[in-house]
């Protein structure tokens, strides 16, 4: 009985490491956050996958990966019209098709942010096109 009270305590606390240690796809039930919001999660993105970050300077955005899970994470940067916000990508594989969810949010201006994530709707649809065509060559060959 003793050794079984022990099994449920260390399992219980394995299963709970997992969810401090894993990131939230939809931390938060609106799209509409504040700023303290979007630092808190940005801090808990950089602190986890800081190792993953691409600058894209450019395009002022910071990407992280979860090479976990393959969650990608775009976070706007100063200079960018739609700062602070961030989009999250998360490929799944759904029977014999790849979908991407996506979710974002914003605290600052709607309308850049609504351009951002249509944007990232229209990457996430070229990129499965990609991977639908290269699965379809590879099946003929």
């Amino acid at each position: 009985m003793k050794h079984r009270i022990y099994l449920l305590a260390f399992i219980s606390a394995y299963a709970l490491s997992f969810q401090v240690i894993a990131q939230e796809f939809k931390p938060y039930p609106r799209a509409d956050i504040t700023v303290a919001q979007w630092l808190t999660y940005f801090n808990e993105v950089r602190e986890k996958h800081g190792t993953t970050v691409q600058d894209l300077d450019d395009e002022k955005l910071l990407v992280y990966t979860d090479k976990t899970t393959t969650t990608i994470y775009g976070f706007t940067k100063p200079g960018h019209p739609a700062h602070p916000a961030w989009i999250t990508r998360k490929p799944e594989q759904r029977g014999d098709s790849l979908f991407i969810g996506q979710i974002g949010y914003f605290a600052g201006s709607e309308p850049p942010f609504a351009k951002l994530f249509r944007d990232y709707l229209a990457l996430n649809e070229r990129l499965t096109e990609d991977i639908k065509l290269r699965s379809q060559q590879v099946e003929k060959k």
